[in-house]
């Protein structure tokens, strides 16, 4: 594992909070499984915010299009409702009105950047298709709402975790770590089809190179674990989940090297990255939902 991919991964755990190793044996209460849930809903906002700007840049590109404008809508109206369950409760998604004030806040912040993402994404759509000007526009919004969307759930992750006992730091850290992987999923494919789309190509290859790069080091982390940073997989079923995922990134994961180091895209790498970026997404997220049900009964 590179020097300089360990600190990124380190950064930005420590960007969480000041860790000391905890010992993964927690008893299971309602405000635990809540804490958990709102952590992995939380760090759902954070792929939607990138799947709805990848799929308004493959909806310009016009690379398999099928189902894409539904995925936009579908994404669009989830943030919504899950920003509003956040704020205010949902019995469905089983989560209270949020207490803490400083979560209330953050999360204030992240819904008055959504008016501004959403604003743009409109309005790019007004006359239903995504004109290439707009697209820098809705990113460079979006990377915003990520930004804020992501400290949101740092904080969630940090506060939840220090002031419940049975809902360790490390557990609560590790969950926010395990979801941001599904934004990288989306992340990375939507700086594939900038570039493909010829929108600030350098830049968008710099950050490529990075985004999957630290899926990839995120992902070892997961599963083998990070002495006081990341907890190892708990149980053989998200073992087994992880290694999964490891085994479908490896086709996406070629197709955005390539894009990365600056060779010609072709049909075979976009529809890698289209479709079997899908199966990382969908194998991830059903991990993050493995991780809500690791808090054990206590004996």
């Amino acid at each position: 594992m590179g020097r300089h991919l360990v600190t990124s991964l380190a950064s930005a755990i420590v960007a969480v909070a000041q860790l000391g190793f905890v010992t993964p044996v927690f008893a299971q209460s309602s405000e635990a499984i809540e804490a958990a849930r709102r952590v992995n809903i939380s760090g759902r906002q954070r792929m939607l915010s990138q799947r709805i700007s990848k799929a308004a840049c493959f909806l310009h590109v016009g690379v398999s299009t099928d189902g894409l404008g539904n995925q936009l809508g579908d994404a669009v109206a989830l943030f919504e409702t899950s920003l509003e369950a956040l704020r205010r409760g949902d019995e469905s998604m089983g989560l209270g009105p949020e207490q803490n004030a400083a979560i209330r806040a953050a999360l204030l912040v992240v819904a008055n950047d959504w008016d501004m993402f959403s604003q743009n994404l409109r309005m790019a759509l007004s006359d239903g298709l995504v004109p290439r000007p707009a697209l820098s526009g809705i990113d460079e919004t979006g990377l915003q709402l990520l930004v804020n969307m992501n400290r949101t759930v740092n904080k969630t992750a940090n506060i939840y975790g220090d002031s419940l006992p049975d809902m360790p730091l490390i557990l609560s850290l590790t969950i926010d770590l395990a979801g941001r992987q599904r934004m990288f999923t989306q992340k990375a494919a939507k700086e594939f089809c900038l570039i493909d789309a010829g929108v600030d190509v350098e830049e968008n290859r710099t950050r490529l190179a990075r985004t999957a790069q630290l899926f990839t080091l995120t992902l070892e982390a997961l599963q083998n674990g990070m002495l006081g940073m990341v907890m190892a997989a708990p149980n053989d079923e998200i073992r087994n989940q992880l290694a999964l995922v490891a085994e479908a990134w490896v086709g996406p994961k070629a197709a955005l090297d390539i894009a990365a180091s600056g060779d010609e895209i072709n049909d075979t790498q976009r529809i890698a990255v289209v479709n079997a970026m899908e199966q990382v997404l969908v194998l991830m997220n059903e991990a993050v939902g493995m991780y809500e049900g690791a808090i054990p009964a206590p004996e």
